[in-house]
């Protein structure tokens, strides 16, 4: 276990480990931006509740009634569910590790 993931990259590009576990966000993130020759193998299960992703703007700010408008009609509309599908669920070759 490593106290972030700056210290498992750090791990796996000096051979101490063969890979590292991450979520599937931070995967993508880091095989197209930070580790050369990074690949996905694969993603756990879905399992519990979702996780949540959010915007985080100054305390009281003015945009935050905007920001919140916004994402609220991209849900509705299923935008949100469709980028989700997009970007976090079939991109990068990630199947289901069962």
């Amino acid at each position: 276990m490593f106290n972030t993931n700056d210290d498992a990259k750090l791990a796996l590009s000096n051979g101490q480990v063969d890979a590292i576990v991450v979520d599937l966000p931070t995967a993508f993130y880091i095989t197209s931006a930070e580790l050369e020759n990074g690949k996905i193998v694969g993603q756990l299960p879905a399992t519990g509740t979702p996780e949540q992703f959010g915007a985080v703007l100054d305390k009281g700010s003015a945009l935050t009634g905007c920001v919140s408008e916004a994402v609220e009609r991209l849900r509705s509309a299923g935008t949100l569910a469709a980028l989700e599908q997009q970007w976090l669920t079939s991109a990068g070759s990630a199947p289901d590790l069962r």
